[in-house]
């Protein structure tokens, strides 16, 4: 559909104080008129079709992206640029642009940008019902959450309105937001309205009026921009909760249906060997691993040792092919009284797990060291096959919760980006 040319007929004025062709295409919902050249004001008598000089703003003329005229489809709607106005909060410097709207079906809308952030806003015809606007609000099963609210005052203008715009009229603004969605509840001396606000993209902004320019560079995280590839706090906190709860039944589930066994275990008796409290080599008696892939751990215990140490260090080998897993076991217990308390430190036994040993029969190769003033004679040896691998389980935690985290690390610089704007 054509607006210009089509179902909505234009009538031409001359501004008052510059001369500048001014338009006015809303005809009858048209109340002011304000020249894009000189930002005179004008009154428009829709019954005589006559133009009555206001005011003149004072604001300087910024540069804007979208012209009086100009057309566009958003949301599938084809919308004219009837209007521009510059406005800015009351207590502060910076300001923004809020571009009005006109299809002659579904009436206004306003399209408003601020630091490259553009915002498609509709007039509700219902409004949210509202307990404390300071709160969260719920409105069309979506959650709002208070984000800012201010006072706004009126730069700069150019078209034309439903209404007189005054720079002195103060309008008190509060947003809430979530995104894309915006609620924006404006109050003025005479005037209450709520508006629906959704972010659009601004590539969506060039091609919806066929622009070859394009608009600004987006600075900042926009009030009510959704972020790409984003999961809700609440979700990822579930969904890691329930992952790691799940993967840790699981591994209790497999070590009780596949609980570990004793497959080695052997006394040790070194003494007489060596110099003092030093061994010779000790081999022990063979045993065999059965499943294709095993783990097992080696565990030893020295109850000899009190006050003193114990290592015992060797090879785990296997008898075909004699391929050798060396290892150092540290055993050390100390205890005693101090300030009339006991304390007590280390322990008697000590153990490490090999992973992926394949099937076969192996043998151990030892070799013992103890404190040379209360050396340890006798030691215990034991070898465990299907243990269960904790590494594994936090490994595979670490990998299932990697995206989880990076997602919600994500989501909260986002965030925070937003509401620190």
């Amino acid at each position: 559909m054509d607006l210009t040319n089509g179902s909505i007929a234009i009538e031409a004025f001359a501004c008052l104080k510059c001369q500048a062709r001014l338009e006015v295409r809303t005809q009858a919902l048209c109340r002011s008129v304000v020249c894009a050249q000189c930002q005179a004001a004008h009154l428009y008598d829709a019954g005589s079709g006559k133009l009555s000089y206001k005011r003149k703003y004072r604001g300087a003329i910024a540069k804007r992206y979208l012209e009086i005229g100009d057309e566009g489809v958003l949301f599938r709607r084809r919308y004219v640029v009837v209007g521009w106005i510059a406005k800015k909060e009351s207590s502060a410097s910076y300001y923004w642009n809020e571009y009005y709207l006109f299809n002659p079906v579904h009436g206004f809308a306003q399209l408003s940008v601020y630091e490259g952030h553009w915002t498609f806003h509709e007039q509700l015809r219902v409004y949210p019902r509202e307990t404390n606007i300071n709160q969260t609000l719920i409105f069309q099963r979506n959650v709002y959450e208070p984000f800012n609210h201010y006072a706004c005052t009126v730069l700069a203008a150019a078209g034309e309105f439903t209404h007189d715009i005054h720079d002195q009229q103060e309008a008190k603004v509060r947003e809430l937001i979530s995104p894309p969605y915006m609620l924006t509840r404006e109050q003025s001396a005479d005037e209450l309205a709520w508006y629906l606000g959704t972010y659009v993209e601004p590539e969506e902004i060039r091609l919806a009026f066929n622009k070859t320019e394009k608009p600004a560079k987006r600075t900042g995280v926009g009030a009510c921009q959704p972020m790409k590839l984003a999961i809700d706090k609440k979700v990822l906190t579930t969904v890691s909760i329930v992952f790691a709860v799940l993967l840790l039944l699981t591994m209790l589930v497999l070590r009780f249906a596949d609980a570990p066994r004793t497959v080695f275990e052997q006394q040790f008796d070194i003494h007489g060997a060596g110099p003092t409290g030093v061994s010779t080599a000790l081999e022990s008696q063979s045993f065999a691993l059965d499943r294709f892939r095993n783990s097992v751990e080696l565990f030893a215990r020295a109850e000899a040792v009190d006050n003193s140490w114990f290592e015992l260090s060797g090879a785990l080998i296997n008898n075909a092919t004699g391929e050798a897993r060396s290892f150092v076991l540290n055993i050390e217990y100390y205890h005693g009284y101090e300030g009339g308390e006991s304390w007590s430190e280390g322990k008697r036994n000590d153990g490490i797990v090999f992973s992926a040993l394949p099937a076969g029969d192996y043998h151990l190769e030892l070799y013992g060291v103890s404190d040379p003033g209360r050396p340890v004679r006798t030691f215990l040896v034991q070898v465990e096959q299907n243990v269960t691998l904790w590494s594994n389980f936090f490994v595979v935690l670490l990998l299932g919760l990697a995206f989880p985290l990076i997602t919600w690390w994500r989501v909260s610089r986002f965030e925070t980006a937003r509401w620190g704007e």
